[in-house]
């Protein structure tokens, strides 16, 4: 077996490898110089795979007009950052960035139904040593801090997993759901299992209009929030004002330390007037400040300058549209808003699958919780989201019908049969 082939087996491997390159700079503290060489690496099979085995004739168009512009000008923003960077830790911020928007290569992969069904075999194949190595090697020996997140996403495809298969998936995911604390991994699994449950048992009563209407909030309100709560007319983050009662619990870190959690903590305001701050200082929201720079907001950020990165305030922070038009502007913001706008209507209006519908009601959801959470980095939970845009500006996947996503589903968990 040649592992330096750009074939499709080696494209799902080095799925899985993205996972092993986190558990080992996460669990053992490789190198950081090892780090881009290996991510380097995998993102060359996925490149190269893509490049042979997709065909243009295999994408929507215009969505790949939208992912081939937003990359791009991500693209012209990281030749910004080299000319603006300076010292050791801004290198270092910018590559890393660069690195992590590189994993939206995987929407041109994921096109592919081979690729996205070979994901979720391998992964399912192997949860029993992904697991084990959590548990053993992390300091609270807790499994949460590896992510699986590719055995959430499943409960999107709830109605055609045998009976068997379901109890060891819903297993594994309650095995992570009981021991994670962060909300953004736990709300996500919710969001996959609630549509999953939906188009196994009510996909044929609920009226299409309903599941349009809910499309469009999605896509919409975000930006309607932004706007009233500039205004200061109503802030959703700011729940105090509407959910009465105590909300705190006693929750434990991955070093086993426990604390006390708010769960209806304001902790994202900020983040919007930190960044809204620095663009009027900058004057930069409508190409950004490019990855080179952090926000210098006046909440919660240090005023003076950090003598170990010479930097002020933060490189990044935990909101992904945040971020994008921090580095990359509004131009950013409305290129990366088309993607997921073009992709959900296209699983919802252009399918002919009830799957479909609900992986389209899913982006939809994710473009709305770039708002609240999410960041892009290299793991298997962003890049799971990042295949499901692929899936969607699919061709092949938006031909196919239940009965063709049955026979998909099954080939995840069964062997083909050879005749």
């Amino acid at each position: 077996m040649n592992l330096l082939t750009f074939n499709m087996q080696n494209a799902i491997r080095a799925g899985l490898g993205v996972m092993i390159v986190f558990m080992f700079s996460y669990l053992f503290g490789s190198a950081t110089f090892i780090n881009w060489g290996l991510i380097s690496l995998l993102f060359c099979y996925f490149y190269f795979a893509a490049k042979r085995y997709v065909c243009v004739n295999d994408i929507d168009k215009v969505g790949f007009v939208f992912v081939i512009a937003f990359l791009c000008w991500i693209s012209f923003e990281f030749v910004r950052a080299f000319l603006y960077s300076e010292g050791y830790w801004m290198w270092k911020n910018v590559v890393n960035s660069l690195l992590n928007m590189s994993i939206f290569v995987v929407v041109f992969l994921a096109i592919s139904p081979l690729w996205l069904q070979g994901i979720y075999k391998i992964f399912y194949k192997n949860y029993l040593w992904l697991i084990g190595l959590a548990i053993i090697f992390t300091q609270a020996h807790n499994p949460n801090v590896l992510s699986y997140l590719p055995y959430s996403t499943l409960f999107l495809f709830w109605k055609y997993i045998p009976l068997k298969k379901r109890l060891l998936l819903l297993a594994i995911v309650m095995l992570f759901f009981v021991t994670q604390e962060q909300r953004n991994d736990v709300l996500k699994m919710l969001m996959a299992g609630f549509i999953g449950l939906i188009i196994t048992y009510y996909a044929k009563i609920i009226p299409h209009w309903f599941i349009k209407l809910a499309h469009a909030l999605l896509l919409l309100l975000p930006i309607v929030f932004v706007v009233t709560g500039y205004l200061g007319l109503f802030n959703p983050f700011k729940m105090d004002d509407y959910i009465k009662g105590d909300m705190t619990r006693e929750v434990k870190n991955e070093s086993g330390e426990n604390y006390e959690d708010n769960l209806k903590a304001d902790t994202r305001t900020f983040i919007y007037t930190n960044v809204s701050y620095t663009m009027d200082l900058y004057d930069a929201w409508i190409m950004g400040r490019s990855p080179a720079y952090g926000d210098e907001g006046p909440i919660g950020v240090a005023s003076e300058i950090n003598n170990e990165t010479h930097q002020r305030g933060r490189y990044g922070n935990e909101v992904q549209i945040m971020n994008i038009l921090l580095w990359y502007g509004v131009i950013g913001c409305v290129l990366y808003f088309l993607m997921y706008a073009r992709a959900s209507f296209l699983a919802i209006y252009r399918s002919r699958s009830s799957i479909m519908k609900g992986i389209g009601i899913y982006v939809a959801f994710l473009w709305m919780w770039s708002f609240i959470w999410e960041i892009t980095k290299f793991e298997v939970f962003f890049m799971m989201n990042i295949a499901f845009l692929g899936v969607c500006f699919s061709n092949k996947y938006r031909e196919m019908t239940d009965k063709d996503f049955e026979q998909w589903v099954l080939g995840i968990f069964y062997k083909k049969k050879k005749h």
